[in-house]
C-alpha cells in the first residue's frame, strides 16, 4: 500500500490550497467566441491525435506571444528556443497551427534553404483575443489589492514562480545526468 503522508506543512498552505481546490470553478468563465473556437479545435484534435504539442490556450499565448515581440516571421529555431522547448516540439505546434490556418511558413527571401514561420491574420486575432481576455481577468482580480498590495503580492508571487522554475531546472539536469 503506497504511503500517502507528505512532508509536515504549514497548515495556511494547506488551508490555501483547500480554498484554491474549492474555488476553483470560479476561474472557469464564459470563453469569448474565438477561444471557444480555438478550445473546440484542440480537443478535436487530441481526440483525433493530430494536436501533437498543442494543449491548450496557453501555449497557443505563449506561441503568439513570442511572434509579438518581433517585427516579421522567425525561424523554427528561433521559436523553439523562445519556447524554451525541443524543436521537434516547436514544429508539431506549428504543424498543428499551419493546418488549423492560425499560422503561416513562409521562404526566407535571403536564404530558400530556410522556412520562416509567422502567424496569419486569424492567429494574430487570437493571440489577441486570449491575451485581452487573460489579463482583464488578471486585472479585475488584482483590482481588490492596494497599490502597496499589488506589489507586495506580485512580488511574493514572483519568488513562487522562480522557486518552481529551479525545480524544474532541477529536475531536467538531473533527467540529463
Amino acid at each position: 500500500m503506497p504511503n500517502l503522508s507528505h512532508p509536515p506543512t504549514s497548515p495556511e498552505v494547506i488551508q490555501l490550497l483547500q480554498r484554491v481546490i474549492r474555488l476553483r470553478s470560479h476561474f472557469k468563465v464564459v470563453l469569448p467566441e474565438n477561444m471557444a473556437t480555438l478550445k473546440k479545435r484542440i480537443h478535436e484534435s487530441n481526440l483525433s491525435g493530430k494536436a501533437a504539442g498543442i494543449n491548450d490556450a496557453g501555449l497557443f499565448y505563449n506561441v503568439g506571444n513570442v511572434f509579438s515581440h518581433h517585427q516579421g516571421p522567425i525561424t523554427m529555431g528561433d521559436l523553439s528556443r523562445e519556447l524554451g522547448v525541443p524543436l521537434s516540439t516547436a514544429t508539431r505546434t506549428m504543424d498543428w497551427l499551419v493546418n488549423n490556418g492560425y499560422a503561416e511558413r513562409l521562404p526566407d527571401p535571403n536564404d530558400r534553404r530556410i522556412v520562416l514561420v509567422g502567424l496569419t491574420r486569424a492567429g494574430e486575432e487570437t493571440y489577441h483575443a486570449i491575451s485581452r481576455f487573460m489579463l482583464d481577468r488578471v486585472e479585475q482580480a488584482m483590482s481588490q489589492l492596494s497599490p502597496a498590495e499589488r506589489e507586495t503580492f506580485v512580488s511574493l508571487l514572483n519568488k513562487v514562480l522562480n522557486a518552481f522554475e529551479e525545480a524544474d531546472s532541477i529536475a531536467v539536469s538531473n533527467s540529463v545526468s
